[in-house]
């Protein structure tokens, strides 16, 4: 089917430590799309289990597989199979990187702005699977805002595709869009088509230090609802800058980073009119934070490309520096970010856990980055933790949000039901599932309600 160099029965030792348990039984490595529908059809007759993979990057992601007999990997699968510039369109393999693909788009002017984590790992089979994205997402939205069109391995082991200008199938779902986020458990993404987009003429980047969280997100939701139209608007807070090793950025307790794109001219007067504005009288009177307000740069050419890389790569570095650790993504309204915000610190306290938030400020979605701090007696890591990440999944789902443990050890999630409270659609999903995955083989248990 695919060759014997290109299966293997020693998992452990070829991720070499990428992949927790359980171990898969096999690995196996598809040239193309026919083979890889081989293999799902070969593991639906025979009830086994498969969980695709790219760069596995992000295998800790989400729920524990209840079990694993094929590794489907797509790194074989690695081609950029059309670009047509001139018409803003890409279709590519599941196995490619997201950072090759950045570069063939660079080289013709163009983009593909999702700024994923894992950057230089991730391929865009894995991105979609988790629905990746990063700060530019509030000017251009997520890989759903994107895609015209997949071609995927359905779990019985037929082709299928949905896309082009005819995107729903005959029973109405938009399936490129479920595929989604599915986290491989309703198919297996092969190619995808995307909208790209050109590189504005101009960018820079403003960084503004606060005193506290309030203060900082009244003035970036001052902005926000400026004529200025920022491309991307994260808040860091003093622990997330040093995750990030800019000692600049962690003098201050909060820092605002804004960036604005556009002709070169409209860049300029932004970043030189946004500090008088913070400055000036608002319809609900002059911002309480003016006089504490503080220009910490202005960023412009390599150095904001740094700046910008080093966020989108946050959740890299906390893993890398901090194994045990958690992540918690929680979406609100933008009124109760801050409330958010004081729940990770409060959780963190009352655990003896250390602490770091980065806020999406224009878009409602706040990461909580909570780890072990040494400590001699009970209760252990993982199960301060567990007791943390439940605060915060309760406090978010209080305030009509909901939230959801990213990222966690199994120990962790052992302790903690990481989905939170399911959503009104799981009954919908399930059906869904049912329906496309009838013997329960793609990545079964890593979706939320064990799916």
């Amino acid at each position: 089917m695919v060759g014997e160099e290109h299966l293997s029965f020693d998992a452990g030792r070829l991720l070499d430590g990428r992949w927790d348990d359980p171990l898969p039984n096999a690995i196996v490595r598809p040239a193309n799309r026919k083979q890889a529908r081989e293999v799902v059809l070969l593991a639906h007759s025979g009830r086994r289990t498969v969980a695709p993979a790219g760069g596995c990057s992000k295998q800790r992601f989400g729920g524990v597989p209840r079990r694993i007999d094929f590794l489907l990997s797509l790194d074989r699968l690695n081609r950029i199979t059309d670009y047509q510039a001139a018409d803003l369109t890409v279709t590519v393999e599941a196995g490619v990187r997201m950072a090759d693909l950045a570069a063939t788009l660079q080289a013709q002017g163009q983009m593909l702005p999702l700024d994923p984590p894992f950057g230089a790992e991730a391929t865009v089979g894995g991105v979609l699977a988790t629905n990746g994205s990063g700060p530019r997402r509030l000017a251009y939205g997520t890989a759903r805002d994107m895609i015209l069109g997949v071609h995927f391995i359905a779990p019985v082991g037929k082709l299928a595709k949905s896309g082009g200008k005819v995107v729903k199938n005959v029973a109405g779902y938009d399936l490129a869009k479920v595929l989604i986020g599915s986290l491989g458990t309703l198919g297996v993404l092969t190619d995808v088509t995307f909208k790209v987009f050109p590189i504005p003429p101009a960018s820079a980047t403003l960084v503004l230090g606060f005193p506290d969280a309030a203060q900082s997100l009244h003035d970036a939701h001052r902005i926000l609802n400026s004529p200025y139209a920022p491309q991307a608007l994260d808040l860091l807070d003093r622990a997330a800058a040093s995750l990030m090793e800019e000692p600049g950025l962690s003098e201050f307790p909060f820092v605002v980073v804004v960036s604005a794109a556009g002709p070169e001219p409209v860049v300029e007067r932004i970043s030189r009119d946004l500090p008088a504005l913070l400055q000036s009288e608002s319809p609900m009177g002059k911002s309480p934070m003016a006089k504490s307000l503080t220009e910490v740069a202005r960023l412009s050419g390599e150095a904001e490309s740094k700046l910008w890389r080093k966020i989108q790569e946050i959740t890299p570095s906390f893993l890398r520096a901090h194994p045990d650790g958690v992540v918690v993504k929680a979406s609100v309204l933008l009124t109760q970010m801050v409330e958010v915000i004081e729940a990770a610190r409060r959780a963190a306290s009352d655990h003896g856990l250390g602490s770091a938030v980065v806020a999406r400020a224009g878009t409602g979605i706040v990461y909580c980055y909570l780890w072990p701090e040494e400590a001699a007696e009970p209760p252990s890591p993982a199960e301060r933790l567990g007791s943390a990440c439940k605060f915060l999944l309760q406090e978010t789902e209080r305030l009509g949000g909901r939230a959801i443990v990213e990222w966690a050890p199994v120990a962790v999630q052992n302790r903690v039901y990481i989905w939170g409270t399911l959503p009104d659609d799981f009954p919908l999903m399930q059906r869904l599932k049912g329906r496309m995955d009838p013997r329960g083989i793609l990545n079964p248990g890593r979706f939320y309600g064990g799916l």
